[in-house]
């Protein structure tokens, strides 16, 4: 494909946004070191149908998502994802998880419509996103 041609799906997404924000096009290493604050921030000012999650808890929903995870019942009560971890994350399949983190973030309440305040993003979230 030449130089200005623009024929896949993923050129047309790239013309529909305005500026993608800077993290988007990081390494593999760098995004495991996004999403982790990502996911603090989340479980500092969230909670998820009622419940507290702690950071590795929302980073297991956010991948269980991503990742197409089953979730089963648990051996000994609970549930359980099946299917994958973080750490097996493509660099899309990573991207994607930031950016749902992000959204939760940012608009919690069209997950859960009490949450009505934005998460407050750390200087790393807020650095990584050109918002700083």
């Amino acid at each position: 494909m030449g130089w200005g041609v623009k024929s896949d799906s993923r050129s047309r997404s790239l013309e529909s946004n305005a500026k993608p924000e800077p993290w988007m096009e990081m390494r593999t290493a760098e995004q495991n070191d996004l999403l982790q604050p990502a996911c603090r921030d989340l479980a500092r000012e969230l909670t998820w149908k009622g419940y507290k999650l702690g950071q590795d808890e929302w980073r297991w929903l956010i991948c269980a998502a991503v990742l197409g995870q089953k979730i089963v019942p648990g051996l000994t009560g609970g549930i359980v994802a099946l299917g994958g971890s973080s750490r097996q994350l493509k660099k899309q399949q990573a991207t994607d998880a930031i950016t749902m983190a992000f959204e939760i973030g940012d608009q919690p309440w069209t997950y859960d419509p009490s949450l009505t305040k934005q998460v407050e993003w750390c200087a790393v979230i807020q650095a990584a996103r050109g918002l700083s």
